[in-house]
This record gives C-alpha cells, sequence and structure tokens, in this order.
C-alpha cells in the first residue's frame, strides 16, 4: 500500500505585506512557498558552513513541511508587528542569497529590535550582505521608526563582527551561554546601533 506523503495542515494563508527593497544588485522581500526549493537546496549545499552559527539543524530542516510551518509563523508575527523576515535575492537572475530577520520587535518606549541573518556559502565575499544589511537598516530606521537595531555575534565570527562595526554598531557587553547554538549554550557579543550612530556612518563612508 502507498502511503500519501504528510502534508503538514496549515492554520491560516501565508500572506506577507508588499515590501521589496531594492539595491544595486539585490532585491529583499517576504519569503513565499514558490521559494522552497531554491531555499531548501542552497541550504542544504551550505550546511557545513552555517551549522556552527546557527541553532541545532534536525533532520526536517530543509523539509518542504518545516519551510510553511516557519514562514507561516514569520507571516504571523509580520502581521502581530512582532518581526519582519525577509529573502535575498541577486536582483539579474533572482537567486536566493540568504535570509534577513528584524527580529524582537519592542515598542512603546524602547522602539528596538534584533537582527539575525545568514547567507549561502557560495556567495559569501562578494558584497551582499553589506547591501541587504544597509537596506534593512534604511527600511528600519525610515520606514519601521526604530531607534536603535541590536545584534549578537559569536565571538569567533570575524565576518559578521565586521560587517557590524562597518555599518556603525558598538560593542556593549558579552553575554555568557546567550544562546545555544549548534546544540550548545555559547557566548556572544552584544551590539548596537541608534540611528544617529547610523547616520554618522552614513556621512563617513558617503
Amino acid at each position: 500500500m502507498i502511503k500519501s506523503p504528510s502534508v503538514w495542515p496549515l492554520k491560516q494563508r501565508i500572506e506577507f505585506p508588499a515590501v521589496r527593497l531594492n539595491g544595486p544588485r539585490i532585491l529583499m522581500r517576504p519569503p513565499d512557498p514558490v521559494d522552497f526549493p531554491a531555499w531548501a537546496a542552497l541550504r542544504e549545499r551550505s550546511k557545513q558552513h552555517l551549522t556552527p552559527f546557527e541553532p541545532e539543524w534536525h533532520e526536517d530542516s530543509l523539509t518542504r513541511d518545516l519551510f510553511l510551518r516557519r514562514i507561516e509563523r514569520q507571516s504571523r508575527d509580520w502581521k502581530a508587528g512582532l518581526s519582519c523576515s525577509f529573502l535575498i535575492f541577486r536582483s539579474e537572475d533572482q537567486t536566493v542569497l540568504g535570509g534577513m530577520n528584524i527580529n524582537n520587535i519592542v515598542r512603546g518606549a524602547a522602539q528596538f529590535c534584533t537582527l539575525g541573518y545568514w547567507l549561502g556559502e557560495e556567495h559569501q565575499g562578494q558584497g551582499y550582505m553589506g547591501e541587504a544589511m544597509r537596506l534593512t537598516l534604511i527600511y528600519g530606521f525610515n520606514t519601521l521608526k526604530f531607534h536603535r537595531f541590536n545584534a549578537g555575534t559569536l565571538p569567533h565570527n570575524g565576518r559578521s563582527i565586521k560587517l557590524l562595526r562597518r555599518f556603525g554598531f558598538e560593542e556593549e557587553g558579552y553575554a555568557k551561554s546567550y544562546l545555544q547554538i549548534n546544540g550548545e549554550w555559547q557566548d556572544h557579543i552584544l551590539f548596537g546601533l541608534t540611528e544617529d550612530q547610523f547616520q554618522k556612518s552614513l556621512n563617513i563612508s558617503a
């Protein structure tokens, strides 16, 4: 007897706002179910590179069911004002390059969020994440009206540290056992960037 493939029942339609962030070589937009094959293929090729810097991968990490559950949650959180999730594409051929997430949005007297990002191994060192970071910060400060961005990175993640400092992020602390990465609680360096600091970094790089 042939079993029917399991399909995870979606609790709601996956709906994102029509947000597009366009840069010189990349565009960023919310994920869509049609992105699954390219997303999964890139993550599979980059697995050895990404796993030391991400929460532990499981057997279903690259399945369509998990991808749909992920973007359903991201859709729900965007609608609730809790986060904004983007995939990063190369403009010329729509190749998926990585992802950028604006997480833990806090309003009221705080007006801040936390950044999370990843880039496929084959696309490292070509300036794509720098473009994505610039677009995200401009969108966050100008459109979403944040006062500050927070970010945390592993002490040995030199690329991430260099990226944050390039855009004016300043080291603000050191958190022991901050996040569970690759199955272990690991220390992180904490960075912060206010709108004023970002504007100064733009003037310096202009």
